[in-house]
Parts: structure tokens; C-alpha cells; sequence
């Protein structure tokens, strides 16, 4: 008896969930279709559409529209009035802080022949969802051809954050840790001095990281990115010289500095 009960309960279940999922995947009775769906983003370079959905369906961050995930189902007969939902963060990397926008969005027009659905956010701040088995960069794409820019908005406004390997955080922790000891509140001295790190690392990054979002072919990106990570390495080195001069690293720093210097001399003897 208590079987049959929980056979029949999850017969109903089921059928529930069934209806759900079909109503939440069609238009009435109208036979639909779904290929896959890519975001295209013609925002500032300070902005990132870092995620969008259309009718519920996830399409990831938007950049320059590949189409990687499926899209939510469309009626095979495109016609007038023809809405989807859309709903999107923006990330604005200048100011470090993000905002969500949705709206109700017309489709443009689209033959029995389907495509892929292109979600274009363009620079106004309005949305625009073209179906094309061609993509955005074609020349006969029947959306929009506004500029699409390749942006690297992390190199450019780098936000606030830690980009020290674990030795260093533990030789900074030891630091800082001798520096507090006589402070007259230890926690609160910690607390400050690891909050000068991450700031200075800002402006590290703000220093030398910029150049290498201009850089458009990958290797060459790629070494700028190697440099600016040395160069970052070695101001944090230096800071650190500053406080612990004892240190082994500070010491053949120290030395190398020297034998520099020296060599400089008698080349210029």
C-alpha cells in the first residue's frame, strides 16, 4: 500500500515537472526552434556585460558574440510584436561596481530558416536580438555593425586586489607581525599594514598594467603581461627591502646593487 502511494506520488510529480518544463520551453502550440545564443558587447572599455540571460537562458559574459551556449526556444515563424526578456550585469571597472538591467526586447525579424540568437548591448544602453546563421562580423549580418572592441578592462582599470605568491605573504605576515608587536593595538596595526599592501599593489597594477591592454596580437600581450608582473614583483620586493633590509632577498639585492655600481665605475674609468 505504501508503495503504491509513493509510485503514484511520483507519477504526479513527474507530470508536474513535465508541464512546467514544457510551458516555461514553448509558445503555445507553435513549433520552436533553439540553436545557440552568443552576447556581443559594444559598451565603453570601462564596461562588461559579465552575464546576461534570455527567458531564463544563461548566455555567460558578452564580448565579440561567439556562440557557445544553447539558446532559449523561438517560434520557427518570426511575427510582429515577437518579445524576449533579457537581463544583464555591468561591471564598470573604473569605478569598481557593478549594476543589473533587465527588459522586455522585440526580435528582429527572421526567416522559417532560424540561426543563432545575437544579443547586441550597444553603447546607448539598449539591447537589440537579431537571429542569423551568420555572424556579427560578416557583411551581409542583417544586425547591427557597431564597433566591437577587444577589451582587456582589467589591465586597464585593475581593480584592488592581492597578486602575491604565498612566500611573500608569509615573509609580509612575518613583517608585519615584528613592526605591530610594541603597537598599542597589535590587531588593529596588522590590519592596517596589510591593508597598505593591497593599495600599493593598486598602484602597481595601475602603473604597469595599462600598457599591455592596448597590445592586440596574444604573444606580445602575453609579454607585456610577463614584464608587468616583474616589475610589480620587484616594487613589492623593494617595499619589502625597505622594512626587513635584513632579509637574504634584501641582502643580494643589496650586493647585486653594488656590483653594479662597481662595474658602472670602471667602465668609466
Amino acid at each position: 500500500m505504501i508503495f503504491r502511494k509513493s509510485r503514484t506520488w511520483l507519477l504526479a510529480l513527474g507530470t508536474v515537472l513535465l508541464l512546467a518544463f514544457t510551458a516555461g520551453h514553448s509558445f503555445g502550440k507553435e513549433e520552436t526552434f533553439g540553436y545557440s545564443m552568443g552576447g556581443i558587447d559594444h559598451l565603453a572599455d570601462n564596461l562588461s556585460v559579465t552575464d546576461f540571460w534570455v527567458n531564463g537562458a544563461a548566455g555567460q559574459q558578452a564580448g565579440n558574440g561567439n556562440a557557445g551556449v544553447p539558446a532559449p526556444p523561438l517560434p520557427v515563424k518570426w511575427r510582429p510584436g515577437l518579445m524576449v526578456h533579457v537581463v544583464w550585469d555591468v561591471r564598470d571597472w573604473q569605478h569598481d561596481k557593478g549594476s543589473t538591467y533587465q527588459a522586455d526586447v522585440a526580435v528582429d525579424p527572421y526567416s522559417e530558416d532560424g540561426g543563432n540568437l545575437w544579443v547586441h548591448f550597444l553603447a546607448n544602453g539598449t539591447v537589440r536580438v537579431v537571429v542569423s546563421e551568420l555572424g556579427p562580423r560578416a557583411a551581409n549580418y542583417p544586425g547591427p555593425h557597431d564597433p566591437i572592441s577587444r577589451k582587456e578592462p582589467w589591465d586597464m582599470y585593475p581593480s584592488r586586489g592581492d597578486r602575491r605568491d604565498w612566500n611573500e605573504q608569509l615573509l609580509d605576515d612575518q613583517i608585519i607581525k615584528q613592526r605591530c608587536a610594541s603597537a598599542s593595538n597589535p590587531a588593529n596595526c596588522v590590519k592596517l599594514a596589510n591593508e597598505k599592501i593591497l593599495d600599493d599593489e593598486r598602484v602597481d597594477a595601475r602603473r604597469y598594467l595599462p600598457e599591455c591592454a592596448t597590445i592586440t596580437t596574444g604573444y606580445a600581450y602575453e609579454e607585456c603581461k610577463r614584464s608587468a608582473d616583474q616589475s610589480m614583483r620587484a616594487a613589492r620586493l623593494a617595499r619589502r627591502c625597505r622594512e626587513a633590509p635584513s632579509l637574504p632577498e634584501c641582502t643580494s639585492l643589496t650586493s647585486d646593487k653594488r656590483t653594479r655600481q662597481d662595474e658602472a665605475r670602471t667602465l668609466g674609468q
